[in-house]
Formats: C-alpha cells, structure tokens, sequence
C-alpha cells in the first residue's frame, strides 16, 4: 500500500515553515494517488489526487470523506486530502474536510487533525487585518472575502467585515487547546503554541517553548529560525545573524529563506553591500516564491539609497535608485496587497507625487499593520495625506493617533508640534520637543524647532527676565544644532560636483536644514546681545550669506516667484550691511567698507532695475547702509568724505535723521584739539541744538549733549543738564555716569586741607561711587561706571583701606591694602576690558599694575592701549608707557630697559616739543642709564653701552641746563631740580673716563679666554656631531643587510612553494610505485615541517625547527587557530552560505580550505613569510 508519512507529516511541515500558507505548496506532492485498503478485501481503493477537486461542486470530494469514514481511514489519509485540498487554495474545503475528520477519527487521529487546523488558521491569520476601521476617509471599508474558497465566504452579510488576525488566532488557540484535551503526547502541540506565540508578538513566551524545542531537537529547522527572528526583535543582530546562517548551513533550500533574516541582520550591523546580496541572492535561489520579502527590501533599500546626496552621479543617480526602488515595491505589492511596509512606501510615493489614492493606502497599511510601528507609519502617512487635502483638524487629530500607538514617532511628534506652533501654543510646543529631545537628543527638527521658538519668545517677550531666560535656552539650543552639523560626515562628493563645508553633512534632514539661511540669521540676532558673541554673529551671518549665494547660482530665477527674489535680494543687502557692522566691531573698517559698499551696489541695482523707483524698504536700506559707509570712513579717518558723501547726503534726503547730526556732532568735538577748537565747539553746539528741538526727551540725544558739556569743561552745566536729564528718567544710566563722573571732578578739584575739606572730599567720592553703582544697576554693561568704581578702589578714596600714613610701622598695611585695592580694581577692569573697546580702560589697567610693581604688564596694557587705539600718537599714554619701562630697568639695573623707556619719552617729545616735563624726563632716564652702567660689573655691561650712555648723560646735562635757566613759571618741577640734577650728572662724567678704561682692560683680557671657551665648546659639538653620524650608518647598514636577508628568504621560500604545488599537481598521473615513491619524497619534505611544529610545541632547539619556530611566530600572531570542535563544525557539509558564490564569505564560515584547494599548506607557507615581513 502507497503511503506518506504518518503522524510526522505535521512537525515536517512545521520545520519547513508550516505556520505560513506559502510554504505548503513550496514541495508539491509526488504521488499524485492514494491507495486506500478496503476493509472487505484486499484490494486497494485508487483515488486520483489530479481529478478529484476539478468538479464543478465538492460531491466526489464528500464521496471520499465518506469512504474515508466508511473505511475508517487512517489520519494520514486524511491529512493527505486535506493537504492537497489546501494546496490548490480550496481553503473551505480543506477545514470542512478537517471538520469531518476530527468528529470522525479516534483520540490520535483528532489531535493530528486539530493540529493541522490550527496552523492552517495561523495561515491564514497572515492575510487578515488586524484591525478594521468602520468609517475610512479613502473608499468604502473593508468587507469580507467573496472568494467561495475562503472560509468567510460564507457570512451571510455581503458588507459584514473580515475576520482579523486576533480572530484566527484565538480560533487556532481554541483547536490547540482541544488538541491538549486529547491528551496524547504529541510535540507538534508544542510547536504550534510557539508558533501562535510568535505570530501574536509574546516574545517571551515564544522564547521558551522554542528554546525547550531545541532543546530535545537541536537541529529543528523552525525552531532555530524563530530564536534568529527572536532575538533580532531583541535587536541581538550578531546572535541572530549566527543563528540565520545556521539554517542556511543545514537547509540551504528552507523556506522561508533564512537569507531574508541574514541580510536584515547584515543591513542593521551597517554591512549593507551584503545584506543587498542576501536577497538578491534568496531571488536567484527562490524565484517563484509567493514571498514578496526579498524585492521589498531591495525596494526599500534603493529608496534609502536615493536619499543619499554623496551617492556618485549625483541627482540623477538619486533619480534612478528611486525609480528602481518604486519599481521593486510595485512588484512586491503585486505579490502581497497586504504587506504594510510596501502600502506605506505606496502611500509616500503616491503623496509625493501628486497622485490620487494616498489616503486609501495608508488606510489599508493602518488595518493590515501587524506591528505597533507600522500601524503608527499608516496613522502618519494618513495624516500626511490629510494635512496635504487641507483637512487640519483631521490632520492633526491623526498625528496624535500615531504617537499614541507609537511614543517614538518622530515625524509625528514634530507634526503635531507645527500645529501647535501656528496657533500660538508655544508652551504646549515647546513641552513637546523638550519630551522627543528627551527621547531622541540629536533630533536636528526638533532642536532648531525649540531654538527658534526660544528666540521668537526672548524678541517678543515684555518682561526682561523673561526675555533674558529665553534667550539663554536659544542659546544653549543653537550650540546643540551647530555641534551636531559639525559632527556629521562631510559629503565630499555628490553634491554639486564639489567639497561642501563641514555644515553640510550626509544625513539629508541635517543637510536640508543647515540650507537654512533664516536659521543662521536668528542664530545671529540671538547672540548680538554680547560683545564677545560678535564673532558667532558674524560666522553665522557669513554662513547665511554663503548658503543664499549658493541657492542663486544653482536656482533660475524664472523658476522663483517675484515675491521670493524681492525677499531673497532684500534678505542678502541686509546680510552684507550686518556683516560691515560686525566686522567694524573687529576692529577691521577695511572689510568693513566693502561689505557696506557691497551691500550699497546692491541697492543700487535693485533701484535701477525697477526704473528708478525707490521703493520703501529699499530707501530704509539705502539709509542705513549709507550711515553706516560713513561710520567706518570715519574710523578709517576720511572724515570729509563721510560729511559730504554720506551724512550731508543722507540729511538731504531725511532731515530728521538724528543719527547723522550725532556723526557730525561727534566729529566736530574730536577737532577741538587743533587750531579750529572754538569753531568745532559751535558747529557741535549748533548740531546738539537742532537735536534737541526736535528731540529733546531721548536720552541717546541728551547722552551726546553731556559728553558735549563735558569736552567742553562746561561741568556746572553738565550738572545741571545730568539733574534734568534724572528727573526725565531716573533710570537713565548715562545720566547717572555724568552724576558720578562730575562728583568724581569735584572731589578731584577740591583741595581743602582742613578736616571740613576732607569730610566733604570723602563725601564727594562716595555719592560718585553710589552714582556708579545705580548707573550699573540700571545697566550691567554701563563700563564707564564699572571703571569708575575700579579707579574709586584703586585709588582708596572711599575709606576701604588705609589712607596716607607717615609712621614707619604702617608701611606694611599701607602697602598690603594698595595691593588689595589694585586687585579688586583689576578684576573690575578686566571685565571692562572685554566691554569697552577704548584706550582709557588699558591705562587704568597698566597703572594698576604699575602700582602693584608689575611693570612687565603695565608696559603690556600701555603699549596695547597706545598701539592699537593712538598709533603711538598720544603722547600722555607715550610718557606712562615710558615711565614703566623707566621703573622696569631702574628694578632689575637694565640699561636696555631704560634705553626702551628714553626711546617712548623721546617719541612723546616729538609730538608735544614744548612740554618741560617730558623734557625733563628725558634728561632724568639719560641720567640714570650711565648711572646704572657705572653700578654694574664689568662682566654685565660691555664697551659700547658704555659710550652711548655717557653720550646721553652728556645730552641730559645740555637739556637740564636749558630747564635751569626756562623762565616758564609754575614749572611742571621744583625750580631747584634741574640745577640739582645738573650738578649730578657733572659728578658721573668725572667718574667716566677711569670706568671707561676699567672696561676696555677687562674686555681686552677677558675677551680671549671667552673665545677659547667658545671654541672648546664647538669643537665637542663637532665631535659628538661625528659620533652620531657614524652610528646611523651603522644602523642604517645593518637595516640593509637585514632586508636583503629577508628578500633572500621570502625567494627560498617562493620557490619551495611552487615545487610542492607542482608535486602535488602531478601525483595523480603516477603508477602504483611512482605513488610510493613520490609519497615518500612528500614525506621527506612535508614532514620536516611537521616536524619543526611538533619540535617547536616541544621546545627543540634544533636548527630546522628553529629557523620554523622564527618564522612561525609572527603567523602565530597573525592567524589564530581553531579548536577541534570548531574546525569540525567548519567542515561540516553546506557549511559555506550561499553569498560565497558571489564572493562573500559567511561569518560562521564554510571550509574554506577545501575551496582553496589542495595546495593549502603552501599558501600557508606564504602567508607566514610575509607576516614575518609586515612585522620587521
């Protein structure tokens, strides 16, 4: 009697992947006939499989179920039936027949039956929604099959919906529960509980009963292909890829296809190159497979692929990987209508495109998802396609959903954070984007999103806490955005032909936004509130200015709207005038003019192409970019081309524009030093009153007319004008520094030496202080207040420290509270000094220093405070510059130090000819150079120095005598001093001639020692120069000869390799004897190196294994062996997985010395040679 298999035939279809329908008709059956014994003879029933399901109804069928009955029929009968049943998808009958079977079949038979039903329930369960929506936006709902071989076929309701998964499932949970009340032990049972475990997600469950499978059965081809699916749902991809390659090692034909799984775990370990060859692999070996796994990857991947902007031709290579990846998706579609990744992908391409029938799709994603994330993509894709039909309300309502059924939903989250941000709900907003940063900290969107929003509310905030704190997030935001576009890959290639700075990075979301030039001119308003943020507002207006130039060239301008070029044309002159602001800022007016002058020719052509006409924004542009042309020719000193061609010019035009009368205000008062003082005084007076005729509340205005008040020494009225100013605004800080700086004046000018004078000097100082104080309570960055109070401290005029003292024991405390007072005042000014860019503050600074005998950065803030600001020009900072160099070499008996200090003084001299006092500090240095010269030993001070400071002493001598007999009177000095110092410097002469003779003796003695010494010196350096140099060529001849030993070996060893290859190559065309023979010639040679491995492990030290052990040791580094265990499991039959044929080796290997060849040892030879050659 012909016959299958008996009960075994369900677990085979479990290994082979019974829980899916497709895998049962992967092996048709061969026998195409069933011999049923008669239970009346014995004689067979023939019953013909091919003609037995073709008649029009189901009454042949029957006829054999009831001889199956009749004839009490083995299962395995009834099995077979089913089967074949089920094979040409006549699902009805296939389950009526089972139906049949288990009322009919004893306890055994039932439970096989049972079984058998339950998994093709799993079956079906793959093809069932798993939800159904009752009222879907994008067609009529989803009904039931109509097909006649489906079991729903026979609802009675046309419109009724479809079963879903949950319902198969739980009728094949029900049908295994029977199977277990049958109490047979039956280890299909268990896998079929596994298997419904997996399909229904309980991972951990499924876990268990898979692994107690394999455990009695190791080699359970199912069972290890759902611990590789478990443990790459538990994102174990190496595990997983381990246990893939396993199934394809013992079954390389299984279905379904472990290569799908290999080249999932392949793509997610970042090997895409092999996970792309996996399943165009798992195509080539399963062509006619029902799955439609395989081209939906690759559909997937060519879509990724295209978003790539390094990919190597560019857009058009982008073009036709997307196009490839459409193609394969379709194709997949076709195979499966109810695979969600492909209805997603579907759904995108139709939204993107402008086709209809994006909402169905995503619909039918959402009811077929069997996963959370899927069915979360399809509530996105849904909400895409709303939001795109102008259906908000909906749209929005959706996007909720999706995060809802998957936290992590990004795109959806920032979805619903854009609703929020159109209607005004920034704490809603923000609170959104603060939780997906929390989830995904490096979120670009959300980053720049929150940034924004920040900024948004610091400009439009009321409160200035508020602002202030908003700000700071903005801040701290931006920081986030820029690090993270510096951290991406570069795109080097691909994008435009060239190399794109580091802000454009491979990701294509970090890449669109860093495209952004809106982004970087927020990020440079956010931080135009610090000095210090000057050079961040001036990158990133530069990186705006860079990426809109870059959208101009690679975009038409008939492809943009008018409204776009005006905005854009706008957008750049205001980029190029900010950038001259801040690069004015950087002490940089060159740079400066031409970007101002840049930004004015683009005004220009704007105005010329529209005819002449100014329109309103491009004369409010005009305006300022012209004020500001004369603000940095003003720094460059071309003051008469800045009144005539900028604010003359700009006055003509609005004659209200204040700004420009300030300009010209602030130009007359810095002429007031030369001849024109007077005239300059009035032509600024007559600015200042026009000012404030029209505007005589604003503080800018009334700030101008007390610096007025105050070049002009008009301090009576700079009170009273500062008072009036008070009782404007009494918060004004500018008037508060006035208040302070004219109690300061009068503390400075009152003299008094009774107490009452002291008393009230003491009170001045401090009512100047307490002015500061509320000048920078209203304004922290008020650094003339700050300085003001730095120099109220150092000076120890409010009582702080010890005043002038005249006993000898309060020296010490004097001097310890002198050094506490500078101190404290410096850490002042230094703050100052990043606030205020002007000279006065480095003055302060050097005679903080200077007072703290730090003469070293004294001389560093006044020569940064006379270069940078004077140009060595004024001749006051000149004289304290010279004073500390004076100090400098007076403390360590420098001649050169004060030589530096006479060249300052002589400097200042020749600006100011007719100051007695710089004279006489000129004569007081030269003095005191030869001074100091006579102090020193021979050894410290040469010949030269010498005649060149008797040379000054006698030079000081004509200038002392000059101030003895000027008439000038009061006189800058006591009348006595010059005479006094006169009469000195007539004693050093008389001391020169003898010091002078002194130096040349011993320079002449001495001289020819130093030389000896000099030369003994450079003689041990040549030798040693020598030495070293003989030692590299011996080094370096060694090398020589070691490689050419090596070069010498690695040929030996060469030609050895060949003439074994050739041995073995020829062994076959040998007789019996020629075999013997040449068995014992391998021997002599093959042995000699197992011999020197085995003396080697033994510790020999005989030649040959010796010369082996060497080389050995750099393979034995370089190639580790494998255990037995594991060269037995390498060599195990379809060890090597599938990819091998197009070259790629699998992880767990294959034998790979058996693809090599015979030959093997020889190569091996080679290898361990040119180890040995990569080590030295």
């Amino acid at each position: 009697m012909a016959s299958t298999s008996t009960s075994g035939q369900l677990p085979h279809h479990h290994q082979n992947g019974g829980s899916s329908s497709h895998h049962l008709d992967a092996e048709p059956l061969s026998n195409r006939t069933l011999l049923v014994p008669s239970r009346l003879d014995n004689d067979d029933i023939t019953i013909n499989l091919d003609d037995l399901f073709y008649s029009p109804d189901d009454s042949e069928t029957q006829i054999v179920v009831d001889l199956f009955k009749d004839e009490r029929a083995p299962v395995v009968f009834w099995v077979r039936l089913v089967q074949e049943a089920w094979r040409i998808k006549r699902y009805t009958l296939a389950l009526e027949i089972l139906e049949q079977g288990i009322a009919h079949l004893d306890t055994k038979g039932k439970c096989t039956l049972l079984c058998l039903k339950a998994n093709y329930l799993v079956a079906l369960a793959r093809k069932a929604p798993k939800t159904v929506l009752s009222q879907p936006r994008g067609g009529p709902p989803l009904t039931h099959s109509t097909d006649p071989n489906h079991p729903e076929s026979k609802l009675r309701d046309p419109h009724a919906p479809p079963n879903t998964k949950d319902a198969f499932w739980q009728a094949a949970e029900v049908c295994i529960g029977r199977a277990e009340g049958t109490h047979v032990n039956d280890k299909t049972i268990t896998d079929l509980k596994a298997v419904l475990m997996l399909a229904r997600g309980r991972l951990d469950e499924a876990s268990r009963l898979f692994e107690s499978i394999l455990a009695t059965e190791p080699t359970h081809l199912y069972a290890l292909m759902a611990r590789a699916r478990i443990l790459f749902a538990r994102r174990s991809f190496r595990l997983a890829l381990k246990a893939y390659q396993q199934v394809l090692t013992l079954a390389p034909n299984f279905l379904p296809d472990p290569r799908i799984g290999i080249g999932l775990c392949c793509w997610l370990m970042g090997d895409r190159k092999k996970a792309k060859a996996a399943w165009n692999r798992s195509i080539v070996v399963h062509p006619d497979s029902s799955s439609n796994s395989a081209t939906l990857l690759l559909g997937l991947a060519h879509l990724n692929t295209s978003k790539d902007p390094t990919l190597a031709g560019g857009e058009e290579a982008r073009t036709e990987e997307y196009s490839r990846g459409i193609e394969l998706i379709q194709a997949a579609f076709k195979k499966d209508n109810t695979s969600a990744a492909a209805l997603g992908a579907l759904a995108n391409f139709f939204l993107l495109s402008g086709r209809p029938g994006s909402i169905k799709l995503a619909e039918r994603m959402i009811q077929f998802a069997d996963a959370r994330i899927l069915a979360s993509e399809g509530y996105l894709h849904l909400a895409r396609s709303l939001q795109s039909t102008g259906d908000r309300s909906a749209a929005l309502s959706v996007y909720q959903q999706s995060s809802e059924m998957f936290p992590d939903q990004l795109l959806a989250l920032l979805s619903e954070a854009q609703f929020l941000i159109e209607s005004n709900s920034w704490p809603a907003a923000v609170n959104l984007y603060e939780n997906v940063l929390r989830r995904n900290p490096r979120c670009p969107e959300a980053l720049c999103a929150l940034a924004s929003i920040h900024a948004h509310l610091a400009f439009s905030d009321s409160s200035v806490v508020d602002s202030q704190a908003e700000r700071k997030k903005a801040k701290d935001a931006y920081d986030q955005v820029l690090r993270l576009f510096a951290s991406g890959k570069e795109a080097l290639e691909g994008v435009h032909d060239h190399v794109v700075n580091k802000y454009i990075a491979k990701s294509e979301r970090v890449r669109e936004l860093a495209r952004d030039e809106q982004m970087f001119v927020e990020i440079a308003k956010v931080w135009d509130d610090e000095m210090q943020g000057g050079e961040r507002c001036l990158r990133a207006y530069r990186e705006a200015q860079r990426i809109l130039d870059e959208k101009n060239e690679n975009e038409e301008d008939a492809e943009l709207a008018e409204t776009k070029r005006e905005e854009r044309a706008l957008l750049a002159t205001r980029l190029a005038n900010n950038i001259g602001v801040l690069e004015y800022h950087r002490q940089d007016p060159i740079a400066a003019q031409e970007s101002v002058e840049a930004a004015l020719v683009k005004i220009g052509e704007r105005i010329a192409s529209s005819g002449g006409k100014i329109s309103e924004q491009d004369d409010a542009a005009l305006s300022v970019c012209t004020y500001n042309r004369g603000v940095i020719l003003e720094a460059l000193g071309d003051d008469e081309l800045a009144i005539n061609e900028c604010y003359n010019q700009l006055l003509c035009q609005h004659p209200e524009y204040i700004e420009a009368k300030a300009r010209l205000a602030l130009i007359a008062l810095r002429g007031v030093t030369g001849p024109q003082r007077q005239n300059n005084f009035e032509l600024a007076n007559q600015y200042l009153k026009e000012m404030l005729t029209t505007s005589s509340v604003s503080l800018e205005v009334r700030a101008l007319q007390s610096y007025y008040l105050y070049t002009a020494g008009l301090y009576r009225n700079l009170k009273d004008f500062a008072r009036a100013t008070l009782e404007l605004d009494a918060k004004d800080a500018y008037a508060l520094t006035a208040r302070g700086i004219i109690a300061f004046h009068e503390a400075r000018e009152n003299r008094d030496p009774s107490r009452e004078g002291s008393k009230m000097r003491q009170q001045l100082f401090v009512r100047s202080a307490q002015y500061f104080e509320r000048a920078l309570q209203q304004h922290k960055h008020c650094a003339i207040a700050a300085q003001g109070i730095a120099i109220l401290i150092a000076e120890n005029v409010l009582g702080s420290g010890i005043e002038t003292s005249t006993m000898a024991g309060e020296v010490n405390t004097a001097m310890v509270a002198m050094n506490k007072n500078t101190r404290d005042a410096l850490t002042i000014l230094n703050k100052v000094k990043e606030s205020v860019n002007d000279a006065s503050v480095y003055v302060n600074i050097g005679h903080c220093h200077f007072h703290r005998e730090e003469f070293e950065r004294a001389i560093e803030s006044y020569e940064t405070a006379s270069k940078r600001y004077h140009m060595d020009q004024d001749a006051t900072i000149l004289q304290y510059l010279a004073r500390a160099w004076y100090h400098k070499g007076v403390k360590d008996q420098s001649f050169n130090g004060i030589r530096q200090a006479l060249e300052k003084g002589r400097l200042a001299l020749s600006l100011q000819p007719r100051d007695l006092s710089i004279k006489y500090n000129i004569a007081l240095m030269q003095q005191k150079g030869v001074q100091v010269l006579f102090d020193l030993t021979p050894q410290r001070r040469t010949l030269e120095q010498l005649r060149l400071a008797i040379q000054d002493a006698n030079e000081s001598q004509a200038l002392f005598l000059e101030l003895q007999n000027d008439p000038t009177d009061p006189a800058p000095y006591q009348k006595d001093f010059p005479r006094q110092r006169f009469n000195y410097g007539k004693g050093l002469l008389t001391r020169a001639p003898l010091i002078q003779e002194a130096q040349e003796t011993y320079e002449a003695t001495e001289q020819a020692a130093v030389d000896r010494a000099r030369q003994a010196r450079e003689e041990e350096r040549r030798r040693r120069d020598e030495m070293e140099a003989q030692r590299l060529a011996q080094l370096q001849e060694q090398a020589s000869r070691l490689a050419e030993q090596r070069k010498r070996m690695q040929e030996e060893a060469a030609q050895w390799t060949l003439s074994a290859t050739f041995a073995d190559s020829d062994e076959d065309g040998f007789e019996a004897e020629g075999k013997e023979k040449k068995k014992r010639e391998k021997k002599s040679v093959g042995g000699g190196k197992k011999r020197g491995k085995k003396e080697k492990r033994e510790g020999s030290e005989t030649a040959e294994s010796s010369s082996e052990g060497e080389e050995d040791k750099p393979k034995k580094k370089r190639v580790k062996g494998k255990s037995k265990k594991d060269r037995q499991k390498s060599e195990t039959p379809g060890a090597e997985m599938d990819l091998d044929e197009d070259g790629e080796e699998a992880v767990t290997g294959g034998n790979r010395r058996k693809r090599i060849g015979r030959a093997s040892k020889n190569i091996k030879s080679n290898e361990f040679i040119e180890s040995s050659d990569e080590d030295e």
